[in-house]
């Protein structure tokens, strides 16, 4: 079930449970999430000092560009957040290609420095923030009505914490993605603090929210499988 939170400033309410979660789970090691677009405006209203040192930051999925201005981790980096962060001690995992890296190549390594934290760090607990797309997306995993079985070997498969995939440029203009898996936000997620604002994405929602889940023509219903999901939006549902 997930919880919805409706208000003029969803981004500072999101901002305030996470702010919660990462003090409760203070003496574990968390492994902090963030989704990129419009949900990093969370960040905004965040300070290092609410993050223990005992915390890894990564980013739910990423763009396979070595643009500065186009990926999700470099945005991220280039907040005050997390150059203070970073300041004060803590991790990064930094799922971004590397020279001559190609895009297989680059979700591999994303996916093994996944395993390895979780391997590492058994009692940690994983917090991500999640936005969901008007087309019902969320991180990296787009729709594949066309092709469910296809859709399942690479988004379910339990051996995945992360993939790369390519999509069609008429489908999204960011065509080649490496994104944690379905598999991954069932198994190792344990809250999703969820952002989405816009009468735009009313719809799609709706159908996170309330649809009998189908993950390859609605990838956001698996939230409503997650151990604990917060939606927070100034949308009424």
């Amino acid at each position: 079930m997930i919880n919805v939170h409706t208000s003029g400033n969803p981004s500072n309410e999101a901002a305030k449970a996470l702010i919660q979660l990462l003090a409760t789970y203070a003496e574990r090691d968390i492994l902090l999430l963030f989704s990129g677009g419009s949900s990093l405006t969370i960040v905004d209203h965040l300070h290092p000092k609410y993050v223990p040192k005992n915390t890894t930051i990564s980013v739910l999925d990423e763009r396979y560009s070595t643009d500065t201005k186009e990926g999700n981790f470099a945005l991220l980096e280039n907040t005050t957040f997390l150059r203070a962060c970073m300041e004060k001690g803590i991790q990064t995992i930094d799922p971004r290609p590397q020279e001559h890296e190609s895009l297989f190549d680059t979700a591999k390594r994303f996916d093994i420095a996944l395993k390895h934290w979780h391997i590492t760090h058994q009692n940690g607990v994983v917090i991500a923030t999640v936005g969901v797309g008007s087309d019902i997306h969320t991180a990296g995993v787009l729709p594949m009505t066309d092709d469910p079985s296809a859709f399942e070997g690479l988004f379910l498969n339990s051996n995945k914490c992360a993939v790369g995939h390519n999509v069609a440029p008429e489908r999204n203009p960011h065509g080649e993605r490496i994104t944690v898996t379905l598999s991954y936000f069932l198994r190792h997620i344990h809250h999703a603090v969820v952002y989405a604002t816009g009468i735009q994405k009313k719809e799609a929602l709706e159908a996170m929210l309330h649809a009998t889940p189908d993950y390859s023509k609605m990838p956001a219903t698996v939230l409503q499988n997650v151990a604990h999901a917060e939606l927070f939006t100034d949308i009424s549902l």
